[in-house]
């Protein structure tokens, strides 16, 4: 079973994953992670949720997360400069890694953004940001794919800007 899984869903987390933690390394253990918590969860699978891609999505996006907390704790990214990080944004398949489009920085934005919040917000606000700016996913698909409602998506983004919005505010009058 878990062969299949993998064998049909594989590419579609790798492209996620990738999306999510900007390196290939990365991301192909991301992928065989999620595989092995996806095999050890197998019993508790819900299909009433959406079948099994939602599932492995939801389990690839806190694998990544947890990536993203380790790095942040080590203090390390997988490309230290700006160019670096643009530079290798753009060997990517914009096609497939960006739902956003092609903008290189628009993408290292949502990167950068998702590593200093990992160690800032709650899981379940995480997974929206995840949703919402890196899958390209609206407030309706969200809410369906986290079993939640729409409106408790658009409070946890709203609380989100107005968050960047207090510490831009501070960072400007104290630098």
């Amino acid at each position: 079973m878990i062969e299949s899984l993998h064998h049909r869903y594989a590419a579609l987390l790798y492209d996620k994953c990738v999306r999510i933690l900007a390196d290939a390394g990365e991301a192909e253990d991301a992928v065989q992670e999620t595989m092995l918590s996806a095999y050890s969860a197998l019993d508790r699978f819900d299909e009433s949720l959406g079948g099994y891609l939602p599932w492995l999505y939801r389990i690839a996006t806190n694998v990544c997360l947890k990536q993203l907390r380790t790095r942040r704790r080590k203090g390390a990214t997988p490309c230290d400069t700006l160019a670096e990080r643009v530079s290798a944004d753009a060997t990517l398949d914009p096609d497939a890694t960006d739902p956003r489009g092609r903008d290189p920085v628009r993408r290292l934005h949502y990167r950068r953004m998702l590593e200093q919040l990992v160690d800032r917000v709650d899981k379940r606000t995480l997974e929206i940001v995840v949703a919402h700016f890196v899958d390209g996913l609206d407030q309706s698909e969200i809410a369906k794919q986290l079993g939640i409602s729409r409106r408790a998506v658009v409070k946890r983004l709203s609380k989100l800007r107005g968050r960047e919005h207090a510490e831009l505010a501070e960072a400007l009058q104290h630098g």
